[in-house]
């Protein structure tokens, strides 16, 4: 029995010798010859707008110098071993510790890590092609081997140093030297040297044009790595840690978009590797509109148009296909290449605002519903305390105001209401890609985002709930014709159209009555203004059916606030808005207006004002509003019956506290003067309706006024005035002096000016200045010595 297993595992061992002999002959047979190890011919990309005009081409470094090691510095060779194969000069070419350990990072944080040596990416770079298959992992390890056989260390690592790429078009040390420092490689510092080596991690996210922080971070990392291996002393580490770096100044630029082609040029390397790129003869169809561009630029250069102003990013897209049509990425390229527009996360603000209505709306609550206004502190998860600013007024206010005068207290309560957490995967699904932190302050705009994900959420919106996400490229062919990428057509609806559409009709407020009036362009538009803390941000946001776009307003060097820009405070409703409103006007110039289509699922219905709710019968204000047809609100309780007023008792009352009385309760007086037995002139002698009767206010309540016990001959009540004109602000000089009694004499003088209780005097001359334009009704009182009164109503026009 134990022959025959021999027998079979000797079959078994035989069989898998052979096959693996097969397929090492058929893996190696294709395989270049290292004898030459050059490179292939380099062919130019070329990069074009939506037009089919050339914006750019891309080639490598004309001028690369192939230098020797000998004329690399030791500190530049160290860094690139530190921070890419540690165990170089141990391994013959494979590392398999290398690979245990980028596997088990893989595993265990869920990053990916590679394990490639600097022999094995040397191969990748110039003797195979880029594709993540296993036969090309075999290939790239056997060549590996056979260039360490063929070739010592050194010359691998020279070989290997010439070639690499390093960003910004520049392959082999010495044109990253010249690059970025403007030097030969042989005159770099240790702290430059750092910088280099860590390059080749990402060349895109760790270049120090792009975003100088991440690469001095990443300098810092790679002196670290060369200081535990070994290869600096403490001393020498700490110095270059200190150490400023200095960059060369860039070659100036020609190219119009230049942020949009490095955008696009770093989608492409992150996509098909950086020789595809510039050595491949790349065929790049993008989506630029050189007018929509022209039109951006112009937009921010008429607004912000002085030296010290801050910067500004644009993002423009066609939200029905979500291709970018315009983008300005910072104040100016050749200066300043970090990519505010596509990589500069900054607050939002109260631009975030619409997917917390979102949120709301799908969650059922009305648009027209009443939330308290002023300012307050609210308990949120954790025992905490947020207090929130409100508006100065206070009171209850509808979900529609509130967003068009952004008030802060009423969105912290909508987000408590519907959750953090489903804000937060709202913004997701719209197009917002920065992983956003389900918290409540998120409704203010606390976390952070980019200009291009604010304009392809908003977009969701304009594309009535459908996301297309944002893309520069639609196509991408080989130099022979053959496709290689080419953008989808197609969206997901995320949203429903109603819930779209009914946020649009909100966020047209914004434009129209709230926060964003400087936006207006004449066409119907909807938009969010954002204005952070100590105006260190400044958005707008908005949208018609053919572009969405997203203006920011700040300082890229850090959070440095905007509180005299041109003399005033940069809010979004400031220049941000107006650069919207002139880009907006520009680009759509001849492109036909257009409304947002209604769509099913949305009715319209007249609401109390006061409450938000359906209007009742006895509703003091009423308007129409718009609302998703499954989420109608209730009618209206406050005014479900009509209001009354208990008619007060007013007889034997003096005529002064009885009109006082009425105007107090809403009700208007009818006075009539006349003699009455028995009751001392000026106390009311009768009223109608009578004491205890209800009435709706507004009502007029006739009022009999004694005018003293009858007698034959009652006084004269007769003045002038001057100047005859009046006008608010301005003294007017009563004259009652022309009064008169034929049986006795005129004991007092009353004078009542109309808009008030306090607007009264006594005597024979007055005066009174009316406050507000308006016709009143001044009305001279006079009594004689036997009690009996008259007066002398008369029409005042105060003109302003």
């Amino acid at each position: 029995m134990w022959r025959t297993g021999l027998l079979i595992f000797l079959v078994v061992l035989l069989a898998g010798g052979i096959a693996g002999c097969i397929a090492y002959e058929r893996l190696t047979e294709d395989l270049p010859d290292l004898s030459g190890t050059t490179e292939p011919l380099a062919e130019t990309s070329v990069i074009y707008d939506r037009n089919g005009d050339v914006l750019v081409e891309l080639h490598a470094e004309q001028n690369r110098t192939y230098v020797p090691l000998a004329s690399i510095p030791v500190q530049l060779r160290q860094a690139v071993i530190s921070t890419e194969d540690q165990r170089f000069y141990e391994h013959e070419g494979v590392d398999p510790w290398g690979i245990a350990r980028a596997l088990w990072v893989n595993v265990t944080q869920g990053k990916h890590h590679g394990g490639s040596t600097i022999t094995q990416q040397y191969v990748v770079n110039t003797l195979i092609e880029r594709e993540d298959t296993l036969a090309r992992k075999v290939k790239e390890a056997i060549l590996a081997y056979q260039l360490e056989s063929q070739f010592t260390k050194d010359e691998i690592l020279e070989k290997y140093l010439n070639t690499i790429y390093f960003g910004h078009g520049a392959y082999g040390v010495q044109a990253a030297a010249v690059t970025y420092f403007g030097k030969d490689v042989s005159d770099l510092t240790t702290a430059e040297c750092a910088m280099i080596g860590g390059l080749l991690r990402s060349p895109g996210g760790y270049s120090p044009r792009i975003d100088p922080e991440a690469a001095k971070a990443r300098r810092d990392t790679v002196l670290g790595q060369m200081l535990s291996l070994g290869y600096l002393d403490q001393a020498t580490h700490d110095a270059a840690v200190a150490e400023p770096f200095t960059l060369a100044a860039p070659a100036p630029t020609a190219t119009i978009a230049p942020y949009f082609v490095e955008w696009v040029k770093q989608t492409l390397i992150d996509e098909h590797g950086p020789d595809a790129v510039y050595k491949g003869g790349l065929r790049v169809e993008t989506t630029l509109d050189p007018a929509a561009q022209a039109a951006a630029e112009e937009a921010i250069a008429s607004v912000l148009d002085q030296p010290d102003d801050p910067s500004a990013a644009l993002v423009s897209l066609d939200p029905r296909t979500g291709e970018v049509v315009a983008l300005v990425g910072g104040k100016d390229f050749d200066t300043q290449q970090f990519n505010v527009a596509v990589q500069g996360k900054r607050q939002p603000g109260s631009s975030f605002k619409p997917f917390v209505l979102v949120t709301a709306l799908q969650e059922g609550i009305s648009p027209e519903q009443t939330y308290e206004s002023s300012a307050g502190s609210f308990a949120i998860p954790g025992g905490q305390t947020w207090k929130v600013s409100g508006y100065s007024g206070g009171g209850p206010m509808r979900l529609r105001v509130a967003t068009e005068k952004s008030i802060n207290s009423v969105y912290a309560q909508l987000i408590l209401a519907v959750g953090a957490d489903d804000v937060a995967e709202t913004a997701k699904s719209m197009g917002i890609e920065t992983p956003i932190k389900a918290v409540p302050s998120i409704a203010l705009g606390a976390q952070e985002v980019t200009p291009l994900e604010m304009a392809s959420a908003y977009g969701t919106l304009a594309n009535a709930g459908v996301h297309v996400p944002a893309h520069g490229i639609t196509r991408v062919t080989s130099i022979d014709g053959e496709v290689l990428f080419e953008a989808p057509t197609t969206g997901t609806e995320v949203i429903s159209p109603a819930v779209a559409y009914v946020t649009t009709d909100l966020l047209k407020g914004v434009i129209s009555r709230g926060t964003g009036t400087a936006a207006k362009i004449g066409r119907p538009a909807a938009g969010k203004t954002g204005t952070t803390q100590e105006y260190r941000d400044a958005w707008f946001v908005g949208y018609t059916p053919q572009l969405s776009t997203a203006v920011w307003i700040g300082y890229t060097e850090g959070q440095i606030e905007m509180t005299n820009v041109h003399g005033r405070k940069v809010t979004g409703g400031s220049f941000p808005a107006q650069i919207w409103a002139g880009f907006m006007k520009t680009a759509l110039a001849d492109v036909e207006a257009m409304d947002f289509a209604r769509p099913r699922g949305v009715t319209s219905a007249t609401i109390c004002l006061e409450t938000g709710m359906l209007a009742a019968e006895h509703c003091p204000e009423t308007g129409s509003a718009i609302f998703l047809a499954e989420s109608l609100p209730a009618e209206c309780e406050l005014h479900a019956e009509p209001e009354v007023v208990d008619v007060p008792n007013l007889i034997g009352t003096q005529k002064v506290d009885a009109l006082a009385t009425l105007t107090e309760l809403g009700l208007i007086a009818q006075v009539e003067e006349q003699p009455v037995a028995g009751v001392p002139a000026g106390m009311v002698a009768d009223q109608s309706p009578r004491y205890g009767e209800q009435v709706p206010p507004g009502s007029i309540i006739g009022v009999i006024v004694s005018s003293g016990p009858p007698k034959t001959e009652p006084p004269v009540a007769s003045f002038t005035y001057l100047p005859e004109e009046a006008r608010v602000g301005e003294p007017v000089e009563f004259d009652g002096t022309g009064s008169s009694d034929p049986d006795g004499e005129i004991v007092k003088w009353y004078w009542e000016f109309g808009p008030g209780p306090d607007a009264n005097a006594e005597g024979e001359t007055a005066a009174y200045t009316f406050e507000s334009v308006g016709t009143y009704t001044v009305t001279l009182w006079v009594t004689d010595d036997t009690g009996l009164v008259s007066s002398l109503p008369v029409e005042i026009e105060v003109k302003p």
